[in-house]
C-alpha cells in the first residue's frame, strides 16, 4: 500500500512542488511531500511555478524548499524524480531506496526539464510533462491500492 509519496527534483523550487501540489489534489488520502537533491533549506517556491499552480486552483504559497536526506527518503513508500540522473543519485546515496524510485515522466520516456530561470515556454513544457506524469502515477497508485484491497 502506498501511503506516502516523495517527489524530488534539484532545488525543490519548481518541479517537485508543482508535482506535489498536483498529485496531492488527485490523491487527497495519501501524504505527498517534496524535497531537492541540492535544495537551499527554507527557500521560497519559484514565483512562476507557484502562479501556474494557483491558476489551477492549488495554493502552494507556504511551500519552502527542503533538502533530501536519509530520513525523508526512508519515510516514503514511493519516490518520484524528474530526471534519470536524480534516480541514479538517490539509489547511489540512499541504497535502501532502490525499488521505490521512479521517474515521474517515465511513461513518456523523458526527463522533465528544469524551468528555473528560463523562458515561459520551458515552464509550460515542464508543467505539461508534470501533469501527464501525475495523471499516469495517480492511475498506477489507485490501481495498486484497488489490487491490494481485492
Amino acid at each position: 500500500m502506498i501511503n506516502t509519496v516523495l517527489i524530488v527534483c534539484e532545488g525543490n523550487l519548481c518541479r517537485s512542488p508543482m508535482a506535489q501540489g498536483l498529485l496531492q489534489r488527485e490523491l487527497s488520502d495519501i501524504e505527498v511531500t517534496s524535497a531537492g537533491l541540492s535544495a537551499a533549506k527554507g527557500a521560497p517556491m519559484d514565483r512562476f511555478a507557484r502562479e501556474m499552480l494557483a491558476d489551477r486552483g492549488i495554493d502552494m504559497s507556504s511551500h519552502v524548499a527542503r533538502r533530501l536526506n536519509e530520513r525523508v527518503c526512508g519515510a516514503a513508500d514511493l519516490i518520484l524524480v524528474m530526471e534519470l540522473a536524480q534516480k541514479q543519485a538517490i539509489e547511489k546515496f540512499y541504497p535502501t531506496a532502490r525499488g521505490r524510485v521512479y521517474r515521474l515522466a517515465d511513461a513518456d520516456h523523458v526527463d522533465v526539464p528544469d524551468p528555473f530561470g528560463r523562458s515561459a515556454r520551458i515552464y509550460d513544457q515542464a508543467m505539461t510533462l508534470i501533469e501527464r506524469g501525475v495523471l499516469d502515477w495517480t492511475r498506477r497508485i489507485v490501481d495498486l491500492s484497488r489490487g491490494l484491497r481485492a
